[in-house]
């Protein structure tokens, strides 16, 4: 019995990621024959081509042209654009769409000729780190993007995300439309050229691993595809899938439609226990942490797997990943030290949701690990994908990689804790350390403590002082307009963002009301009015809070991020979501401080 898992667009194409690499290795070691493939970063190479970007561009343009006449005598206004229908709606945003681009300046022949050289440079050690090409290349590549996007607007693909129509919702009859619209869907007309049945017939088991909302779409719309063409048994799973869980077990047809079954929480021991009981041919009542509709049409949920000992993992399994399809000169290779959060009660989050009880591997097993992946692969840069290691441990590890004389590079999340000392810093930067995401959040100890960040708010400016000394690189992540915040602390925590002396990249969020987060018990205490469901698909709501709606307070953000780019347009990365693993490289290579110096002579028109 032969299992697949499938990395679905769109998730950012610079490095693979854990989930099906982590599962394979499970599996693999309990001799089971098993694989992965990314389809995400098949995706991305085979559209960002010249003669993609020309198709697009002519589709665009017939579109305009044919319903241009239409828009300019049928008297639409934006005063009654919420009677419209769907469908005309849509056609209105997407000749807006088209109209904006005219008016960009970006010129589609020289993004069409430019397109395959942009992204030949991402993959070329020495053109990649030349800032100047580099950054070039992904303006190219986003510019690129933005035209193969015009003809499904307002849906669009971008490196960072995927933005599904608005004006549709995440509900499961509107998803259902959606993927099957090649109207509305880009990844209708892609995967059914992309999938094609004898490429998926050696394979019994096909698992479709869903982690953001940006893969919901395409996600279920490769799901379907190979329900419809393959005899495979086909599950989903990952940390967003099982955050939609109580949605999904009140849609039987989902289970007619999308899949066979789906995996909750940690599919590291159930997914072995699934394909031990579809090759005994048993009930799948027998499989661990299973929603699955039994043949009387009832939705069953099966047991909980057991909780997951660290330590008795095999390592991820990347065999078979074809590592220079990939946007980075150099590969990063994601690997997990520990399950969960130690700390786990922030208000606002929901990261842990899915996830057992916090457990850590011991420094040797993990030691052993990244000495295994090093030697299998030749990679030596690293991600690790906890979502917060305790300073203590990272420590231990730090001296036990220096110890063993392992050359790497790396870098991870981390709580701004007093253990972190300069000392403790210096030790990571010695094991390869190179940059850190800190969660910083808000400037405001009162915010903090609203947060329940649980840290020493006093601490955290002699931390990032540290962290710079030592040679490391401070990213840091705040979180603006959270419930109760005032204008005044808003502002302190955005002064917080413009210290370039402190922090040198950032990611600034606004608040999200999650519906798996400790915060969504709290709405009427944290003053939010008017909570509406985004859909049964979607993990958030929107909300009113001091007057203002959601898509407000977002854009208030958004002005001030746009601002900050600007200013900031000479640096190498101000405002980062995806490139983490990019920054890695470059510090890695140049030093903190050669990144931090250096200003670019290209000027970026991408924000």
């Amino acid at each position: 019995m032969k299992t697949l898992f499938v990395i679905p667009p769109q998730w950012y194409p610079m490095n693979p990621y854990l989930s099906g690499a982590q599962l394979v290795g499970q599996l693999k070691a309990k001799g089971f024959d098993a694989k992965t493939r990314d389809l995400n970063i098949e995706f991305f190479n085979d559209i960002l081509n010249k003669e993609n970007v020309i198709s697009a561009a002519n589709k665009a343009e017939k579109f305009y042209n044919d319903f241009l006449p239409e828009f300019s005598t049928g008297g639409y206004c934006e005063e009654y654009f919420d009677t419209y229908s769907r469908k005309l709606q849509t056609k209105i945003l997407r000749l807006m769409a088209y109209q904006e681009f005219l008016e960009s300046g970006i010129k589609v022949e020289e993004v069409a000729e430019n397109i395959e050289d942009a992204v030949s440079v991402t993959k070329d050690k020495d053109r990649f780190y030349d800032p100047e090409q580099l950054f070039w290349a992904k303006d190219v590549m986003r510019d690129a993007l933005r035209i193969i996007s015009l003809p499904y607007m307002p849906s669009k693909i971008m490196l960072e995300n995927f933005i599904a129509n608005p004006v549709y919702t995440y509900n499961y009859d509107d998803i259902k439309l959606q993927v099957n619209s090649p109207d509305l869907n880009m990844f209708v007309e892609y995967f059914d050229q992309k999938i094609q049945p004898e490429d998926f017939m050696e394979f019994s088991v096909i698992g479709i691993s869903i982690f953001d909302l940006s893969q919901i779409v395409p996600g279920l719309t490769l799901a379907k595809y190979l329900k419809e063409r393959t005899n495979a048994h086909i599950t989903l799973g990952g940390n967003y899938i099982f955050k939609i869980r109580e949605a999904i077990k009140n849609m039987p047809e989902f289970f007619d439609v999308f899949c066979d079954s789906v995996q909750l929480g940690d599919g590291e021991i159930s997914v072995v226990r699934l394909v031990e009981t579809l090759q005994s041919g048993v009930s799948l009542e027998n499989a661990y942490s299973l929603i699955f509709k039994n043949s009387e049409g009832e939705i069953i949920e099966t047991e909980s797997a057991p909780l997951l000992d660290m330590d008795a993992l095999a390592p991820p399994c990347f065999d078979g990943y074809d590592f220079d399809l990939y946007f980075s000169a150099d590969t990063v290779i994601p690997m997990q030290l520990s399950k969960s959060c130690y700390w786990a009660k922030c208000t606002f989050c929901d990261f842990y949701t899915g996830q057992q009880c916090f457990d850590i591997k011991s420094v040797n097993t993990a030691a052993d690990e990244i000495q295994s992946l090093v030697n299998k692969y030749g990679c030596k840069h690293f991600i690790f994908v906890d979502e917060a290691v305790p300073p203590k441990y990272y420590d231990q590890l730090a001296t036990e990689i220096i110890n063993r004389g392992i050359e790497i590079y790396f870098y991870s999340f981390a709580r701004m804790e007093k253990s972190f000392t300069k000392e403790v810093l210096q030790n990571l930067y010695n094991a390869g350390g190179r940059f850190f995401c800190w969660g910083y959040e808000a400037e405001s100890e009162r915010v903090m403590k609203i947060l329940n960040k649980g840290i020493d708010c006093s601490y955290r400016k002699t931390l990032l002082e540290n962290a710079k000394e030592v040679g490391l690189w401070n990213h840091c992540t705040f979180l603006l307009g959270y419930p109760g915040e005032t204008k005044e602390e808003t502002e302190a925590t955005k002064n917080v963002i413009r210290n370039r002396n402190l922090v040198d990249s950032c990611t600034p969020s606004n608040f999200a009301l999650k519906k798996n987060a400790i915060m969504i018990n709290e709405v009427d205490r944290a003053g939010l009015e008017n909570i509406k469901d985004n859909g049964d698909f979607h993990i958030s709501c929107n909300y009113v809070m001091n007057g203002k709606e959601t898509r407000n307070i977002k854009k208030e953000r958004m002005d001030f991020q746009l601002d900050f780019l600007k200013k900031t347009a000479d640096s190498l990365w101000s405002i980062e979501f995806t490139d983490t693993d990019h920054i890695l490289l470059y510090t890695s290579k140049y030093g903190a401080q050669w990144v931090r110096d250096y200003r670019l002579k290209y000027r970026k028109h991408n924000f």
